[in-house]
């Protein structure tokens, strides 16, 4: 686990709770699972790439069988409403990570996945991950914006956009937000 983040507050907003960002602990990695169910179907095929069913779900939020994830949320009140994971793959290098970032859809558009993409940056860095990979559908407009803000560089291929950051670039720990010294 990364050393504790400094709690985000977003500005309050008139009617709507201001949103806490932190780390999840491995006994709270259960709440995802919740998180994603609760995404419209139009959310999840965003976040997933095309339509997933609950049992899909369930079964991703399992996670048997591969590396522990590193999972920050936005929530409100108890409740978790924005999440991103920084998932492994034992096939890739390392100090390599695929970012994913969902937000349920009554918490959009208020800044909770800028925030948590800060978060997932520092996360990252200060884990020693030195390239974070994200893959999104070319229509995603939001995805792209948001990873083109924090300086991913992009590839296509036939049907998935991906968004790579290098985090081992001299002033990526400024963009991130990163305390760890370079």
């Amino acid at each position: 686990m990364t050393n504790p983040v400094k709690t985000a507050l977003l500005q309050p907003r008139h009617g709507i709770l201001t949103p806490i960002y932190r780390e999840l602990r491995p006994m709270e990695h259960y709440m995802l699972q919740d998180h994603l169910i609760r995404l419209s179907p139009e959310t999840r095929a965003w976040r997933f790439g095309g339509p997933v069913s609950e049992r899909i779900i369930v079964n991703y939020a399992r996670n048997e069988g591969q590396p522990m994830p590193i999972i920050c949320g936005a929530f409100i009140g108890d409740t978790l409403r924005g999440v991103v994971e920084l998932r492994f793959d034992r096939d890739k290098p390392r100090h390599t990570a695929e970012l994913a970032i969902s937000v349920e859809d009554d918490w959009q558009d208020i800044g909770i996945g800028t925030r948590l993409m800060a978060l997932a940056l520092r996360c990252a860095r200060d884990n020693g991950i030195a390239r974070l990979e994200v893959n999104f559908l070319p229509h995603n407009a939001a995805m792209r914006r948001l990873a083109w803000k924090f300086g991913a560089s992009f590839s296509h291929q036939t049907g998935l956009t991906k968004g790579i950051f290098s985090l081992s670039g001299r002033n990526f720990a400024d963009v991130a937000g990163s305390k760890r010294p370079q």
